[in-house]
């Protein structure tokens, strides 16, 4: 898939929407980092083919975050997106869609996605709690969807038609996966999800965060849980995957990981 990504041109044509953003500027407070958000697929190739070119020991601290944010976030208030270093985004130019759009909304809208995200969170919160996992206050708190502190170069509010925008990047994902599965955004995840998924495996994933959470809580340090869960991964990296013969028949645009 992230070959045919770069043969067809699919990274070509995401760079060109993102250069259509107009250039803003804010206040680096990075408060808006506190997660990792979702990414359409394109851009999920478009991380990976990033990822591919720098040393082999970045990738896998990487994978190290991206796990430790997929198991342990709702227990974690002072977590942040896999990519931040301290207020710097280590991967400004290659940004997702949400991180472009945030901070370029109306103000209604806001205020309406923060309150549904706080209304999600307090109920995963309430859920987890059946199986006896605690979620600080903080973390149902945290939820931020929007800023009112971006402008542009001369200091003036920015608003741009987001919905007009993620379709354009939605056809993107189109021309890789089934369209049904781009109508229901069912691979509209972050790059932990998919990262953690692809590393522990897909069916596993919900039981293995349960039974984490719970130790974490009892009192085993997250560094040593994290330790032993990566020490039995496998490398989701697909430059070191070796495609069987049946694989290689996989009918084109199916993805395995969705």
């Amino acid at each position: 898939m992230l070959r045919r990504a770069q043969r067809t041109g699919l990274f070509d044509a995401l760079r060109r929407i993102y250069e259509q953003f107009p250039a803003t500027i804010c206040e680096n407070c990075a408060r808006c980092c506190f997660e990792s958000p979702g990414i359409f697929f394109v851009e999920y190739l478009h991380l990976l083919d990033m990822l591919a070119a720098i040393p082999s020991g970045r990738r896998d601290n990487f994978l190290a975050f991206a796990v430790r944010e997929l198991i342990f976030s709702w227990i974690e208030p002072d977590r942040t997106c896999i990519f931040l270093d301290e207020s710097r985004c280590t991967i400004y130019d290659r940004r997702p869609l949400a991180c472009r759009l945030f901070g370029l909304v109306a103000p209604a809208e806001r205020d309406r996605a923060e309150a549904q995200a706080r209304l999600a969170a307090r109920q995963e919160a309430r859920r987890l709690s059946h199986f006896g996992i605690e979620v600080p206050e903080a973390v149902v708190q945290r939820s931020l969807v929007s800023c009112d502190r971006v402008r542009d170069m001369k200091g003036r509010p920015v608003a741009v038609d987001g919905e007009e925008i993620a379709a354009r990047v939605a056809r993107l994902d189109a021309a890789l996966l089934p369209q049904q599965v781009v109508i229901e955004e069912f691979c509209f995840r972050s790059l932990p999800e998919r990262l953690g998924a692809a590393a522990l495996g897909e069916d596993s994933t919900g039981a293995l965060k349960l039974q984490l959470l719970r130790r974490a809580q009892a009192g085993v340090p997250v560094r040593d849980l994290l330790s032993t869960l990566l020490a039995h991964a496998q490398l989701p990296w697909p430059f070191q995957l070796k495609r069987s013969p049946r694989a290689s028949r996989r009918p084109k645009g199916v993805d395995p990981d969705c």
